[in-house]
């Protein structure tokens, strides 16, 4: 009867020490990563910017990029870090300016924002450069999903395709692209990103845009007569 008692009094024993040996189940980390939009067509780590567009007032662009996290809520303040890729980072680096440890603010839910400033070099005339950057683990926040933890960012200072002058808004509102029938799409509506329009607004802002046309014909840059294909 001992030996049955010895053997019970081992038994639990041994089983307090293997508990003290288990990883615990629940930590107090933090884990971020980028948020991106899923849209179809589109790569979805990659942003697209240029300065011709702009007036020649404008000497910068603040990108903002969305970051969450997942674990325990926050009760204050905490950073998180981010990085250029310098191996596959072409724009010089006088041409952002970027804080390594940025505020994720406590009031903000799970969602925050990553920002890097642009900034208008005579280079950026040259042809268009890239800004990779990436989300780096540090004392507040590891980083969680390796393909979400980077962003790249292509800016220049030259006339590129609008991302938002699609198919659709060839076939549907604006007819063909060019750099000339923007400037006057703008100037006539006052209308920057097209995109961002719901259906009623970008029907609305075509016919104003088609309208101006009208009463004052203008040509296009390939020698034609600027015209849009909305009807109404």
């Amino acid at each position: 009867m001992r030996i049955i008692y010895l053997s019970i009094l081992l038994s639990v024993l041994g089983l307090f020490g293997c508990q003290t040996e288990e990883p615990e189940m629940f930590t107090r980390e933090r884990y971020i990563k980028f948020k991106f939009e899923n849209i179809p067509g589109k790569v979805y780590y990659e942003i697209d910017y240029t300065f011709a567009f702009e007036g020649d007032n404008v000497i910068d662009k603040i990108i903002k990029v969305p970051v969450e996290f997942r674990g325990y809520n926050l009760t204050k303040a905490l950073h998180f870090a981010v990085a250029v890729d310098k191996e596959k980072t072409t724009l010089p680096e006088d041409c952002y300016l970027l804080e390594s440890e940025q505020l994720f603010q406590a009031d903000s839910g799970c969602v925050d924002t990553m920002r890097v400033q642009l900034l208008r070099k005579p280079v950026l005339k040259e042809g268009s450069k890239i800004l990779r950057l990436q989300l780096v683990s540090n004392e507040d926040f590891k980083t969680y999903m390796p393909d979400s933890l980077f962003v790249e960012i292509t800016v220049g200072d030259i006339f590129m395709t609008l991302e938002w002058w699609n198919f659709n808004v060839e076939q549907s509102y604006l007819g063909k692209y060019s750099k000339t029938k923007y400037e006057e799409f703008v100037k006539e509506t006052g209308i920057r990103d097209f995109g961002i329009l719901d259906p009623s607004e970008k029907r609305y802002y075509a016919i104003l845009f088609k309208r101006a046309l009208e009463k004052n014909p203008r040509q296009d840059e390939d020698g034609s007569m600027m015209n849009v294909t909305i009807t109404g």
